[in-house]
């Protein structure tokens, strides 16, 4: 039985993805939850609506109970995807941001030159990523705000001195600060999305070990993979020397898990230069409604290039999407 679900449900789902906060995403649910028909073929979503309201109560309830509201810093996410650079003392996590970016954090070679999220963008290819610089992460301390920030981002970079000797005992000390916050970091995806299963708020994480062309970086390097390559993608660059920079642009895009897809006017040439971006496994109606809610209530069929069958193949709301196809959406 179809679901049937009136256009304000829609509407309301939208703003739900666009929310910041738990007591606006409450608010949007429980609206959500009043528009939706009650029937067989809303079966399921009647479930998961009840499950995510269940779920946003607690948080709140115990975000008052600890007092952690009081912490609060937010970036507004921008570009593509929002990757957060976090790190201990002197990694290099400032230079990184200025050698892939056109910002320009204050970096120099003494500790807590960073105390606030510093925000630039990096390019690839046809799209923009951004990357937030945060304060380093000690043993004695970590920014009360800095959890929530990894928390929301898209992904994770932890920045390590390949020039440092102690370089292992510094990463398991960022490691032991985020637990101690309930932060998990993890390579593996299927963790991030079964994380409510864990007790740890799981991440999807690159170790990047910087300064690799100081003396024993490459030894070092070696080290970090036979140690921690089965859990991390494992990256070796020089931010000062901008080695390897092109490379891990290429790979923070591939471990993203996000798609690009281009779009067409009838009888005219596709716009290869401004994307829709969409996560993988993404359908040709979630590309509709990222250019306006009306494509997704009016939308008949689309043609598609790319990863179709034939050019111009005729295909439904459902049809998979891969990176690269082209679409020509019908009303």
């Amino acid at each position: 039985m179809p679901a049937n679900l009136p256009p304000q449900y829609y509407e309301a789902e939208e703003r739900y993805r666009l929310a910041k906060t738990n007591q606006e995403k409450l608010a949007i649910l429980k609206k959500m939850w009043a528009i939706m028909p009650k029937h067989k073929g809303t079966d399921k979503l009647q479930g998961d609506l009840k499950a995510k309201i269940s779920q946003l109560k607690k948080e709140i309830q115990k975000k008052k109970k600890t007092g952690k509201s009081t912490y609060s810093r937010h970036v507004d996410k921008q570009g593509a995807a929002q990757v957060v650079i976090i790190g201990s003392l002197n990694v290099g996590k400032s230079q990184l941001v200025a050698s892939l970016t056109n910002a320009t954090p204050e970096v120099a070679p003494y500790p807590f030159t960073t105390h606030e999220p510093l925000v630039g963008m990096m390019s690839f290819e046809n799209i923009k990523i951004q990357l937030v610089d945060t304060p380093p992460i000690t043993d004695e301390f970590i920014e009360p705000w800095l959890p929530e920030i990894i928390k929301y981002a898209d992904y994770v970079i932890l920045v390590v001195d390949l020039g440092s000797e102690d370089i292992l005992e510094e990463m398991d000390m960022v490691l032991k600060k985020l637990d101690e916050s309930r932060i998990r970091l993890t390579a593996k995806e299927e963790e991030v999305e079964n994380d409510e299963l864990s007790d740890k708020f799981c991440k999807k994480t690159m170790i990047l070990g910087n300064k690799s062309d100081l003396e024993g970086a490459e030894e070092r390097f070696q080290m970090l993979k036979e140690l921690h390559g089965e859990n991390f993608s494992i990256v070796s660059v020089s931010a000062k020397n901008l080695e390897g920079l092109e490379e891990l642009k290429k790979k923070i895009y591939e471990e993203l898990n996000i798609i690009r897809v281009y779009t067409k006017e009838p009888g005219k040439p596709a716009d290869m230069m401004d994307p829709i971006v969409l996560k993988k496994r993404s359908i040709l109606i979630d590309a509709a409604r990222v250019i306006h809610k009306d494509f997704a209530y009016k939308l008949k069929y689309a043609k598609m290039w790319g990863s179709s069958k034939f050019s111009g193949q005729q295909v439904d709301r459902n049809h998979p999407l891969e990176d690269g196809d082209i679409v020509e959406f019908h009303l």
